[in-house]
């Protein structure tokens, strides 16, 4: 028979619960408890191998993260080390000074005698592994960038943590999954508040197998997921309570009594994921949230949504949708040629993704022609097909490709490069062949020519329009914490693809050098620029 003490010593070894509980390990002054946080069993005792959570803030996700990662390291779960990524480097400092150096002189027993002589805030030895606290935002400046993917790549690592992933650069989080390389273990584990729809968190989490916390009511056992009913799950009593009610009964139900459900089982294997808000915390008013959630503070109801029901929420003026692309195409089929003069905007990437348009009168752009290609050269054969006029591409990140275009055309290039600082309208420079715009206006005068109605056409639905739809909404605008300045500053946010936003955008910067155009068919009387072009019909069959 095994002794008793045998028994708890392997119990604790396994359990990251288990150890955190019965150790008594003590958080911000207080011992670990379960009460409040019953959600918090099942989250440190799964062993899934990929894992994400999507939160409420202040549900206490990252102290039990913590305490699994240091369980982990004392008991030989992670030999080569673990990697705890936050957004910048100044939550390092904190989260080092704040809450992991409080936890080492408040368990000097259960933490404390297994850590190192390690003083740097950024690296911690415990027991035979090394614990590294690294920030994963990078500077704006290509010597930051170097500089901070400089502190992962020496770093060898069985598991990683990105905390509130939302707000890490997607480069720094590929870079940090590369420290895994060697590791037979590769564990993974995303944290967020959301922010974005179909971004993040709120991806990740759609991707997994979407567990909820199921509260079972005690008059008719009933389960409610507080998330998915609100705001039905809370009623307010003639005193000005609110309470959190069964979906059935209309009884008062406690989120103590809950327990977490796999919607997508088959989903598990690749990844678990959670999902709870502060709708369940034991630590705040119902009441508060029903009242944000009516009267948003400044009016920011993405913050209620994001912070405190734990949903990703963008406001429709801040992020377009597919449906609005759609509502701009006309019956026409996409043009081959057009008699000018046009205007073609250019994003350069892997792709280069051209669009080419007109103005039939002096409001109205209607876009003729999308494309990708592969070459510089192709764009030639567009604009002279199209008579363009003035064109605005890009000029990072092939800049020497767009100089030699630009040089090599006999109308009018212009590069774009955008800035964070400069205000209200672009900057032409003829000399230097350069536009320059604030990126978030130029943003938003692209999603004021798709809202706006009479401003704006585009060809009827194909499958480049949907790929150009698709693009049009993989960006948003959110309120985004300068870590250098601490202010507060909108800015587009990349969701996904969106080289034909930035097409859009360049195409726009290029219709204000055109004029209208006096003509719609090509009447075999070219401009003179384009003298050698042959006559041909605007037909789908003339290529």
């Amino acid at each position: 028979m095994v002794p008793a003490e045998q028994l708890t010593h392997n119990a604790r070894a396994a359990d990251a619960w288990y150890w955190a509980y019965h150790n008594k390990i003590m958080l911000k002054g207080k011992p670990f408890q379960l009460e409040g946080h019953e959600y918090q069993i099942d989250i440190m005792q799964c062993d899934a191998r990929v894992q994400c959570a999507m939160k409420g803030a202040q549900m206490a996700f990252t102290e039990s993260r913590v305490l699994k990662t240091l369980h982990g390291m004392i008991y030989g779960t992670y030999p080569q080390g673990y990697l705890y990524l936050f957004p910048t480097r100044d939550d390092v400092t904190d989260f080092s000074k704040g809450r992991f150096n409080p936890l080492i002189i408040d368990n000097p027993a259960s933490i404390g005698g297994y850590l190192q002589n390690t003083d740097a805030a950024n690296i911690k030895r415990i027991g035979n592994s090394m614990l590294y606290l690294r920030g994963a935002r990078v500077s704006k400046k290509i010597e930051g960038i170097k500089k901070t993917a400089s502190q992962l790549k020496s770093i060898p690592v069985d598991g990683t943590c990105f905390d509130e992933v939302d707000e890490m650069d997607s480069e720094m989080i590929e870079l940090a999954l590369q420290r895994m390389g060697h590791s037979e273990i590769k564990e993974e584990s995303y944290l967020s508040t959301p922010s974005i729809p179909d971004f993040g968190i709120d991806k990740l989490y759609d991707s997994s197998d979407q567990r909820i916390w199921l509260i079972t009511c005690r008059h008719c056992g009933h389960e409610t997921c507080l998330e998915l009913e609100f705001p039905n799950c809370l009623m307010e009593l003639s005193d000005g309570k609110v309470i959190r009610i069964c979906t059935k009964c209309r009884q008062e139900i406690y989120p103590c009594d809950g327990h977490w459900k796999v919607r997508f089982p088959e989903k598990s294997k690749d990844m678990v994921g959670w999902w709870i808000s502060q709708l369940n915390s034991a630590y705040v008013n119902p009441a508060d949230i029903l009242k944000k959630f009516n009267n948003p503070p400044n009016g920011n109801l993405a913050e209620v949504y994001n912070s405190m029901l734990g949903m990703a929420y963008v406001a429709a003026e801040n992020r377009l949708t597919t449906n609005d692309i759609y509502a701009l195409c006309s019956h026409e089929v996409m043009r081959v040629r057009h008699p000018g003069p046009c205007c073609m905007g250019v994003d350069v990437g892997d792709k280069l993704h051209v669009i080419v348009g007109y103005h039939p009168n002096d409001t109205l752009i209607r876009a003729i022609y999308f494309a990708r290609v592969s070459k510089f050269e192709e764009l030639f054969d567009i604009a002279k097909r199209f008579h363009v006029d003035s064109c605005v591409m890009d000029l990072k990140p092939e800049i020497h490709k767009a100089r030699e275009f630009q040089e090599a055309t006999d109308f009018e290039v212009f590069l774009c490069d955008y800035q964070e600082q400069q205000r209200n309208t672009p900057a032409f420079d003829s000399k230097k062949g350069v536009v320059t715009m604030n990126r978030t206006e130029l943003c938003d005068a692209s999603h004021e020519l798709v809202t706006t109605a009479g401003r704006y056409s585009i060809p009827r639905r194909n499958e480049e329009i949907e790929q150009y739809a698709l693009e049009m909404a993989n960006i948003a605008k959110v309120l985004e914490d300068d870590p250098e300045t601490g202010s507060r500053t909108y800015r587009y946010r990349k969701i996904g693809p969106d080289h034909y936003r930035h097409a859009t955008n360049y195409m726009l910067l290029a219709a204000m050098r055109i004029g209208v155009c006096e003509r719609e068919e090509d009447d075999s009387k070219p401009k003179d620029k384009w003298a050698d072009d042959e006559p041909e019909s605007n037909s789908w069959m003339a290529a």
